[in-house]
């Protein structure tokens, strides 16, 4: 057996199913594609803007041309049956709205596993990778795929691998959304990227710390990145301190990032609420 537990929700009933999996991937994997994400619990089982998550995959499979027939309410007590049921104090989930069976939720559950202190502190290295997703609003599962291709091309320590459209563009990441200080402005895709949850949170707080431009950075501009960041739901604002072989400012977290991770941290404890 894996660390991977696995429900089937459908109408009132909750059926465990038997997987063999290590990660949330090879579960989804396992089981069925369909619109998903993926949000973490924090202590005292409070949730981030679920009802953010929700409608993003309404929206996904709406764009698909898919049927999401289920109810917010009906949601949400999936997954907290779920949680009960799992019995992690802590976890991480993804749910997904199978293409298969739409009238079922898939609920996969993990412990989750923070970064360590280290990443915060002395910043990560990503690599980049000429590709894109081809429907980037929607969040579908088949991209998975995709995604653990693109890390096994680009392996070689890197924490993640960010898109890089045709024309240099750098758009997101394949599990996060990038952003970076050109000038002393935040520079972030407006389009052609997965619109994160932890996306619309820091852009919310940014303009009180610096100006924001909804503009991608160029490859040709990275000599000239005073910093760098990524962020995810799961994981909040991570610095970035070099893309490839290119060293970003003075190969440290700058203070920009840090007065973001802060604000976007205390936001988040402002919006925490019971599941």
């Amino acid at each position: 057996m894996g660390r991977i537990i696995a429900f089937r929700a459908q109408g009132d009933d909750l059926e465990p199913l038997t997987l063999n999996a290590d990660t949330l991937d090879e579960a989804t994997l396992q089981t069925a594609h369909g619109v998903y994400s993926v949000f973490r619990l924090y202590p005292g089982r409070r949730v981030l803007r679920l009802p953010h998550h929700l409608e993003r995959m309404r929206a996904s499979a709406q764009l698909l041309g898919f049927p999401f027939p289920h109810s917010d309410a009906w949601l949400r007590t999936a997954v907290r049956q779920a949680v009960e049921a799992g019995g992690i104090e802590m976890p991480r989930v993804r749910l997904t709205i199978p293409f298969a069976e739409p009238d079922s939720a898939l609920i996969l559950l993990e412990p989750f596993s923070p970064p360590s202190a280290e990443v915060y502190e002395r910043g990560v290295r990503v690599s980049l990778a000429h590709s894109r997703r081809q429907m980037p609003r929607a969040k579908d599962s088949r991209f998975i795929e995709t995604r653990r291709k693109l890390a096994v091309e680009h392996d070689g320590g890197a924490f993640e691998v960010i898109l890089c459209r045709e024309d240099g563009a750098l758009l997101e990441g394949t599990s996060s959304n990038f952003y970076a200080v050109l000038d002393g402005v935040l520079r972030t895709a407006g389009e052609d990227v997965l619109e994160g949850i932890a996306r619309s949170i820091l852009l919310e707080v940014a303009p009180a710390v610096l100006p924001v431009a909804l503009e991608p950075v160029q490859v040709d501009d990275l000599l000239h990145l005073s910093e760098a960041m990524l962020t995810s739901a799961s994981r909040g604002v991570i610095p970035v301190v070099q893309i490839e072989e290119t060293v970003i400012g003075d190969g440290r977290p700058g203070p920009f990032t840090a007065q973001l991770r802060a604000r976007y941290d205390q936001q988040v404890e402002r919006e925490l609420e019971p599941l």
